[in-house]
């Protein structure tokens, strides 16, 4: 299966630093992300393993989410898992929205597997942590 990126920018390198910490999107589709001139770079996903984000769970990452938002545990699981959106609290906004994204890419590494398959509003989406998996990016 060949997963897409849409990019702004040339990446030569990814960092721990970005809107999703180490963590790139890919669709099955090519998508156009903004207005602006953007570079799409694929993946041979064949051989990788995804976790669907409602299977979704790590202790840490959990009470991480709920300190965040000063929320319950059970909050913060079900906004991990998917089951819940932060839309649906007061500090719903993108930033909120970004870094529980960040938080499944991470989770599903943490659980053994290359990402999480999600969905966000371009429809079925693969988060994937991408620290020094540069290499396995090619341009389009």
């Amino acid at each position: 299966m060949k997963l897409f990126h849409t990019s702004p920018s040339k990446i030569e390198k990814v960092s721990k630093f970005g809107n999703f910490d180490d963590c790139l999107f890919f669709s099955p589709n090519v998508y156009e992300m903004s207005a602006c001139e953007t570079i799409t770079y694929s993946i041979n996903a064949d051989d990788m393993r995804f976790i669907e984000a409602c299977k979704l769970h790590d202790d840490e990452i959990v009470t991480e989410i709920a300190d965040r938002f000063e929320i319950d545990l059970d909050d913060a699981e079900s906004l991990l898992d998917g089951s819940d959106s932060v839309w649906n609290h007061d500090f719903g906004d993108a930033d909120a929205d970004w870094f529980v994204q960040a938080r499944r890419g991470e989770c599903a590494k943490k659980m053994g597997f290359d990402g999480c398959k999600d969905h966000d509003e371009q429809g079925a989406v693969y988060i994937i942590p991408m620290l020094g998996r540069e290499s396995i990016l090619v341009k389009e």
